[in-house]
Parts: C-alpha cells; sequence; structure tokens
C-alpha cells in the first residue's frame, strides 16, 4: 500500500497529526509520501525545520494542481490522503485523474457540505476528528468516520513530581475568536486564588491578558505540561496535557469541568469545548470552585495518575493509526 498524504506546512496541531500519522504509518510498512502545498504560514526556514521532523519520508512541496497531478502520477500511488482543505480540492482533481481513492479528514468545525460538496462526493471516505467536524455534511455523512487525534504517549509523558511546593495550574492551547471565552473567565477569576496556587499560560490567544503570565507558544511544551498540577485547555492540547499527568479541566467556548470517562462517553470521547456541544458557560465562580476542590481534596496524585490513565486508554497515537489503516483498507477492497 502506498499512500500519499497533502497539508500545509504549519505550526499547528494538524502538522503534528499528519506528522504523527506519516511516522506510524511507516512504522507500519506502509509506504508514505507527503505533498505540501506551499503558504505563507511558515518562512523557508521554518519549513525546512519541519519537514526535518519527518525522517525517512519522502517530501514534495507544490504550488498548483498541475505540479501535485505530476507528483500523484510519478509515484504509482495507491490513495491520497488529504488533511488540509486547502489542499482538497486539488487533491480530488488528482484522484479523480490517477482513478485512486480519495480520503480527507477534517480538522476543523465548517459547513463542508455546503463549499466542498464536490470533493465529499468524490472522497470514497472521510474522517472526521471529532463529532463537531463531522457536522454539515449532507448525505456524505453516512461514509464518515469520526477519529480523534492521537497523541505520542512516548513523547507526552509524566515527569518528576515538583517539589516547589506550589500547586500549578497551567491555561495551554491556541485559541481565537469566541474559543477564548474560557481564557478570559479564567484571566478574571485569576485574583481570587490562595497564594499557594500559581496559574500561568502557555501559548497564544487573540485576547490581552491582565491577570496571567503567558508565555507564547513553545515547540517542546512537555516540561510545562509535567509540572502542571492541573491544566485548562481543549482539543489536542488538553490530551497532551493528560498525557503528561496533569489533571484535564476542558475549557474553551464552553466550560466541561474535570475530565473523567463519563465525561468522555457523553461528548462521543471528543475532548473539543467548541459551541456546537453545548457546555455550560465557564464562570469565575465556577472555575475557582473547581480548582479549589481538587486542590483541597488531597487526591491531586490520585487524580494526577488517573489522568494519565485516561490517556493511555483513549489518547494514544496507535489507536488512531490502527483506526486511519482500517479506513485505507476499506478503500482498497482490502477487508
Amino acid at each position: 500500500m502506498k499512500v500519499l498524504m497533502t497539508s500545509i506546512l504549519c505550526h499547528s496541531g494538524l502538522m503534528t497529526h499528519v506528522q504523527d500519522l506519516l511516522m506510524y504509518c511507516k512504522e507500519s510498512s506502509i509506504q508514505v509520501g507527503a505533498a505540501f502545498l506551499e503558504t505563507e504560514y511558515v518562512t523557508p526556514a521554518e519549513a525546512d525545520e519541519l519537514k526535518q521532523g519527518l525522517t525517512g519520508i519522502e517530501v514534495w512541496e507544490y504550488e498548483t494542481e498541475e505540479e501535485l497531478l505530476e507528483i500523484v502520477n510519478e509515484g504509482d500511488w495507491d490513495i491520497i490522503h488529504a488533511h488540509s482543505f486547502l489542499t482538497f480540492k486539488a487533491a480530488a482533481k488528482a484522484a479523480a485523474e490517477a482513478q485512486i481513492p480519495l480520503i480527507v479528514t477534517l480538522h476543523s468545525v465548517f459547513v463542508w457540505g455546503a463549499v466542498y460538496w464536490d470533493v465529499l462526493a468524490e472522497a470514497s471516505s472521510i474522517i472526521a476528528v471529532g463529532p463537531a467536524q463531522a457536522r454539515y455534511l449532507g448525505p456524505w455523512k453516512r461514509k464518515t468516520t469520526v477519529i480523534p487525534n492521537g497523541i505520542d504517549l512516548s513523547v507526552f509523558k509524566p515527569g518528576d513530581e515538583p517539589s516547589d511546593g506550589q500547586i500549578s495550574v497551567l491555561w495551554y492551547g491556541r485559541v481565537d475568536g469566541r474559543m477564548s471565552r474560557g481564557l478570559k473567565i479564567l484571566d478574571a477569576m485569576a485574583p481570587k486564588l490562595p497564594a499557594e496556587i500559581t496559574l500561568r499560560a502557555v501559548g497564544q490567544a487573540d485576547v490581552e491578558l491582565k491577570n496571567i503570565p503567558i508565555t507564547g507558544w513553545v515547540k517542546d511544551p512537555v516540561e510545562e505540561l509535567q509540572r502542571s498540577h492541573i491544566t485548562f485547555a481543549h482539543g489536542r492540547s488538553l490530551r497532551e496535557a493528560m498525557a503528561c499527568g496533569s489533571i484535564g479541566m476542558m475549557l474553551g467556548h464552553g466550560y466541561g469541568g474535570r475530565v473523567t470517562r463519563e465525561l468522555l462517553e457523553e461528548l462521543n470521547y471528543a475532548t473539543d469545548a467548541f459551541p456546537q456541544y453545548h457546555l455550560p458557560r465557564p464562570t469565575p465562580d465556577a472555575l475557582l470552585h473547581d480548582i479549589l476542590e481538587i486542590t483541597t481534596s488531597g487526591q491531586i496524585e490520585v487524580l494526577r495518575r488517573q489522568a494519565r490513565q485516561i490517556a493511555e486508554e483513549f489518547f494514544g497515537v496507535k489507536s488512531m493509526g490502527r483506526k486511519t489503516l482500517s479506513v485505507y483498507q476499506e478503500a482498497l477492497g482490502q477487508k
């Protein structure tokens, strides 16, 4: 089986997902390559650095549909798997020309059926990384499989227990627009925390924080996550934090509270806090109550171990990879 993935080079969870899936396929003896549409999201130096992370994977960059078609024709690929929506139409055209199956993965919430009807019609299978991403597909929902983002549990793993006596609370992620609501409420709550609890933020947001010190996005957040007893986040960021043994609190547009197996089951194993999930509105009092309930419970270490256990049970990249390979096999009639 030979699979060509299309996407863009960028600093986001999309790139991490594609990189993880490429490496999983390679380790599973699937021949894979990646064709990245050239964009202005990264500088040439940043693009080179991202490509260096794809050791042993054949990589191309292209600008036009014709260039992608040439890559497809010369490579004798069995499947095209398109990730970034910026590559959807070119990938669909190339798959049709080459007469090979097209798989598309929907990484964000969007009215896909209205804008990409032709691509969804061409696709043999559609993968959505969560239930909200799988909405608005019209009749194409019947060929859609929800496969949540996987986390490399050998990279995101617990470290040594912080020894400074402080209880560390973290906000972690990348948000803008309506998804910044939770962070703004957390910032308003911050002055009410007792002195033994520190609160900081790592990531990027389109809001000015008045009370929480924020570090910009870091390439390797593992140490930050390992030393955080509690992390407020959503989506992939929340999964990474819990894999590092931080107690996960689901916060974005809405507020889901502490992540438990029961909450995941209720949300069909999504860790997003999008408006589409109709989670309660975050309030300063609710956030403060939940932080204090955890920090005074005497159960912090138990809850941290449970966070890692949940990550091992539901968030592993190997589970994502196995489910994706199953979609490939079905597209090729190997089931």
